[in-house]
């Protein structure tokens, strides 16, 4: 999980950043200020807003640890040609793109073709570009072969298009 921070970061931005962990802070700060007249009322009250910034940033984490990856993934991984499967919908929108879950055949460079999953960010533009039968560039994590992302690359070759 720690290894994914800095990817977090770049997914997030700034603003998404404030949204997911300052702004719950500054939340249970305010309702701690007004119940200050009470500590018992303080002490709940931070508890309480404390536990709520956490699942925050959590559920906010969670669902955003595939973009997250695929940024990572996107920096140190291997090219190799994959040949979509199947792919749906994950329900979720970062800015302009979707996040969508790929059944993939990857054909690495001198070696065996083997079936994967992975989640990816596509742009909207880009969308009808990506379906099941065409052949893609994806990147291939070299500790885990079975990890993979779609090359940011390809990705916006296809937006373009």
């Amino acid at each position: 999980m720690l290894r994914l921070v800095p990817y977090y970061a770049r997914v997030l931005g700034w603003a998404g950043g404030f949204t997911v962990l300052l702004l719950p802070v500054l939340l249970v700060g305010m309702i701690v200020a007004v119940a200050a007249d009470d500590p018992a009322t303080a002490a709940v009250a931070a508890v309480v807003g404390g536990g709520f910034t956490a699942a925050m940033a959590g559920y906010f984490l969670w669902r955003l640890r595939p973009a997250a990856e695929g940024l990572r993934l996107a920096t140190i991984g291997r090219p190799a040609r994959a040949r979509i499967d199947a792919m749906e919908e994950t329900g979720v929108t970062v800015g302009t793109s979707f996040l969508v879950r790929f059944r993939l055949t990857v054909s690495p460079a001198g070696g065996q073709t083997y079936a994967a999953t992975c989640a990816d960010l596509v742009p909207r533009l880009a969308i009808g570009q990506f379906r099941p039968g065409a052949e893609i560039e994806v990147m291939v994590d070299p500790d885990d072969p079975a990890r993979v992302t779609v090359r940011p690359a390809d990705a916006r070759a296809r937006a373009d298009a």
